[in-house]
């Protein structure tokens, strides 16, 4: 996992122009609270996506990232705003309790559950604020299915198709352990035991938009994540054939894309 998170710094032009923001709203909501001049960390900023947002406002405001050329397009958009580090969260020494908010936008799946909630929670202040951001769609029609279809012909590790009213209904129902929401929402091995010790229960909130696009416009985003950049060229130019049938048979890509907020308070260490 940790190696399959570094695909993306060798297209991190391109990612960084076809991967969606995050609502300013929602982010809004995110920082409810935090005071003027609050010290913020990042982590896995990529090329800036959150970072952009975050930077806009009075923060001193730091980012990690793994990933030198992802690193250096979010510099460029920041500029001196914003102090970078780079490494992986798990290895960068950051000091215990000194930051007021912990934000990671797409990127916290990718460090290891083991150490990640652990860490973040003795980053926080008592009382801090961590906020996780994704986006997530119902996957459940006929074009999704036959899109899922295909890519059980290139690898075996595929998604199953899940609404949003599921996914939304298994987040609340886990939301007394943030590790145990985002492993859900994410559908993958993310939880970590002890995690619901360090922060109070989450709260979930989602901001929609619609989408309707070409089977171009699909493709430029499939080719930026790291289930695609893991295929071999065949197999990438057969699933690049098979988007075009599917999509352009169905007239384009219809769907509601929800950017997803998930944040929870630290909890006090125990003496």
């Amino acid at each position: 996992m940790r190696e399959r998170g570094l695909l993306f710094d060798t297209i991190a032009e391109d990612y960084d122009r076809v991967r969606p923001t995050y609502p300013p709203a929602l982010v809004d909501r995110a920082c409810a609270g935090l005071p003027d001049c609050a010290r913020v960390l990042e982590v896995g900023c990529g090329t800036g996506k959150l970072t952009r947002e975050l930077a806009q406002r009075r923060f001193r405001l730091e980012a990690v990232e793994p990933g030198p050329a992802m690193m250096e397009v979010a510099r460029r958009s920041v500029g001196d705003t914003v102090t970078f580090r780079l490494g992986r969260f798990e290895d960068v020494d950051l000091t215990a309790g000194a930051y007021d908010a912990v934000f990671s936008a797409t990127a916290f799946h990718w460090v290891d559950p083991a150490v990640g909630w652990a860490k973040a929670a003795r980053l926080l202040r008592p009382g801090g604020t961590f906020a996780l951001l994704t986006h997530l769609a119902d996957n459940t029609g006929l074009v999704d299915t036959e899109i899922r279809a295909a890519w059980q012909q290139v690898r075996e590790d595929v998604w199953r198709g899940r609404s949003m009213d599921e996914l939304l209904d298994g987040a609340q129902a886990r939301r007394a352990d943030i590790s145990e929401v985002w492993a859900w929402l994410n559908g993958r091995e993310l939880a970590a035991p002890g995690t619901s010790g360090l922060f109070e229960p989450a709260d979930v909130e989602t901001e929609p938009r619609d989408i309707d696009e070409t089977a171009d416009e699909v493709l430029a985003h499939v080719r930026t994540s790291s289930a695609f950049l893991e295929l071999a060229p065949e197999q990438r130019e057969w699933l690049e054939g098979r988007y075009r049938e599917i999509i352009g048979g169905a007239g384009g890509y219809r769907n509601t894309i929800y950017a997803v907020l998930v944040t929870a308070r630290a909890v006090p260490a125990r003496p």
